[in-house]
């Protein structure tokens, strides 16, 4: 039984002591603050917090626990919800601050087991239930701190994200910046203030659905700075690499997590251009079939970009060079266009192609005079291949009248 059992209360001793403690409270405090910063290292630069915000936070939670002592109740913990909070805004880690409070609790009971020695009035017994006192309020203070710490870390986060994603959106949607506040939207993305850029359009596979979870924190890891804004219809990014050589980085993080259409912008270099870009990110991202998960460079295909940036003009030249084939009956029209494409795609060989396609080379060639003979131009002209090829990739992607 212990001497709290055998009594009924704290023994009165102790209390003097925790009262005689708390009236002197503001040099008590001064002492674990000093301790605080020889003991904990990132309290000793007073770079993020102050002298001052440190002793007014210790001050506060030693009065709580100090009553708590002398009153045998439980602690307010209200005290140690605050400093957590502080702290986070402050961006100081948990991991000081919990160091932190390690400190000034072993200073407390430091303290008490002195003054009751010198005292000689608090028995061993009531030291040992003092202890045990203690080191609860401890734990309770520690858990009630970092709970305060991770919510208010979480709001932060949710904030800055919301401020990054509604910046990202200012900048697509080409909205007016004056050249003060590039500098300042570049510092919240946490982007480089001038380029090389590139707009990122990932196609998103349901409605308001992140098409690349997860990317910011991939490319981070290759060194490549992003922000990202998630619209109905596609995840953006704007992205910053080094130079052209890391664009070959990007491209490989990008289909490593590809599960759709992605188009990438031509490099621009400054961040004022980004809604230009964002159309050349789009028109490259639909330059690719529908439900074909690829990583589409702007500059890199320059036939599919062209069919699709005049959607309207490209509707009346696919219909005036491939009508005669598009009107066959629906088999006999696909099989000549795949040959087309095959042939396309394997440098103008119909040995290659035919490889492809599975089929004898003669079978090409058969395919590619009826092609001519319907549209009435030769792939051996130039002008009437550049038609024929342009055409094609109006087709292929769906592009009718």
């Amino acid at each position: 039984m212990t001497g709290r059992e055998a009594t009924g209360g704290p023994d009165p001793a102790l209390v003097a002591l925790a009262g005689r403690l708390l009236g002197t409270i503001d040099e008590f405090a001064d002492e674990i603050a000093s301790a605080i910063e020889a003991r904990v290292e990132f309290y000793s630069t007073r770079g993020v917090v102050s002298g001052e915000d440190l002793r007014l936070s210790v001050r506060g939670n030693l009065e709580y626990v100090l009553k708590s002592l002398r009153e045998d109740r439980f602690a307010d913990v209200a005290a140690a919800r605050t400093t957590g909070a502080r702290r986070a805004e402050q961006g100081v880690p948990l991991a000081v601050v919990m160091a932190a409070f390690r400190v000034l609790f072993s200073q407390i009971w430091h303290s008490l087991v002195l003054h009751a020695r010198a005292q000689q009035q608090v028995s061993n017994q009531a030291l040992v239930d003092a202890a045990s006192d203690l080191w609860s309020a401890h734990d309770t203070f520690a858990e009630e701190m970092a709970a305060a710490h991770r919510e208010t870390t979480m709001a932060l986060v949710l904030r800055n994200e919301g401020e990054r994603s509604a910046l990202v959106g200012a900048l697509l949607e080409g909205r007016p910046l004056h050249e003060t506040s590039v500098w300042d939207v570049a510092d919240v993305l946490r982007l480089p203030k001038r380029g090389p850029f590139v707009v990122v359009a990932a196609e998103s596979v349901q409605l308001a659905q992140e098409a690349l979870p997860g990317i910011e924190n991939r490319l981070r890891a290759r060194r490549i700075g992003s922000a990202w804004r998630l619209l109905p219809d596609a995840q953006i990014g704007i992205v910053r690499f080094e130079n052209d050589a890391g664009l070959g980085p990007l491209r490989s993080t990008l289909t490593a997590s590809a599960r759709s259409r992605i188009g990438v912008s031509p490099p621009y270099p400054a961040l004022t251009e980004t809604a230009a870009a964002l159309r050349f990110a789009r028109i490259a991202l639909a330059s690719t079939v529908a439900g074909t998960p690829h990583v589409t460079m702007f500059d890199d295909f320059p036939l599919a970009v062209a069919a699709v940036s005049a959607p309207d003009a490209m509707q009346r030249v696919r219909q005036a060079v491939l009508g005669p084939i598009l009107e066959l009956p629906a088999e006999q029209s696909k099989v000549l266009l795949e040959t087309l494409a095959a042939w396309r795609d394997n440098g103008g060989s119909a040995s290659s192609a035919a490889e492809v396609l599975f089929c004898h080379p003669n079978t090409v060639r058969h395919r590619l005079r009826r092609i001519e003979s319907a549209t009435g131009r030769s792939l051996s002209d130039p002008k009437a291949t550049a038609e024929i090829l342009i055409a094609l990739e109006a087709a292929l992607l769906g592009i009718a009248p």
